[in-house]
């Protein structure tokens, strides 16, 4: 009973920044329909319909750093409130992840619905392709029939957006299991490595070590990540796994977090 009713609370939780979202997609697509079609009524001329090739996208991806963000601040609140509430640290674990999982599933399915009245618009407009989905730009040979394409990208959708929403989880129960220090150093480090330690490591490696180092890099990780995403059924259980080691990660700082 006390895992329904903390489901039930997070996904309540949830609901106004998932309609929030998608109602600026609204507008947005909105938007941009009615320039493509402002467009296509100015380049028209008499009986002669121009045949336009104009392709959106991106709704996936919008919706993979929204659910990222949603996961960044999904912890402190909802921690606080089951623990005072009696609700134990596997029970929240477990709905927390049932939550992220109907969530990335909704969203999955609804970016791709939103995807096919885009492509259902532009064929009533008479455009080639007005919309496609991420996974239909990755895997181009793979997305096969509509109703094939509408279930792998929906599909896609979900493995993608769980395994961002466990990322952001872990990231914010992190830093919560951090001291004030830990947060500092983490807070600020992590954006230094990614702006300036990358770059300053790849000029070291080609002064000093003859870009032995990147030549590494690409023998150990570059076969890796083709294995891992170069068909779908291989993306599909990457992104799972991935998803899979994060909310492990969840556990093991969460089966020890305290109260502050």
């Amino acid at each position: 009973m006390k895992a329904k009713a903390c489901f039930l609370y997070q996904i309540f939780d949830l609901r106004w920044a998932v309609l929030i979202y998608y109602f600026s997609i609204f507008c947005l697509t909105l938007l941009a329909n009615y320039s493509v079609i402002t467009l296509m009524a100015s380049t028209s001329t008499g009986a002669t319909t121009e045949e336009h090739n104009v392709i959106m996208s991106g709704i996936t991806s919008s919706s993979a750093i929204f659910i990222f963000i949603v996961g960044l601040n999904s912890f402190t609140e909802n921690f606080r409130f089951s623990l005072q509430n009696g609700v134990s640290r596997k029970t929240l674990f477990f709905t927390r992840l049932c939550t992220a999982g109907v969530t990335a599933l909704f969203m999955g399915v609804v970016d791709q619905i939103i995807h096919s009245l885009l492509s259902l618009v532009g064929q009533l407009f008479n455009t080639s392709q007005l919309s496609v989905s991420l996974f239909q730009q990755l895997y181009p040979q793979a997305y096969g029939s509509p109703v094939q394409g509408f279930f792998l990208s929906a599909l896609f959708g979900f493995c993608l957006l769980l395994f961002m929403a466990n990322t952001g989880y872990a990231i914010v129960m992190l830093s919560y299991r951090l001291n004030k220090l830990g947060k500092v150093l983490v807070g600020a480090g992590v954006p230094v490595v990614l702006l300036f330690g990358i770059p300053a490591i790849t000029a070291l490696d080609t002064l000093y070590f003859g870009e032995r180092l990147q030549a590494f890099a690409q023998a150990t990780l570059a076969p890796a990540l083709d294995f891992a995403f170069n068909s779908v059924p291989n993306c599909f259980i990457s992104l799972l796994a991935l998803a899979a080691l994060f909310g492990l990660f969840d556990w093991l700082l969460l089966r020890r977090a305290i109260v502050r």
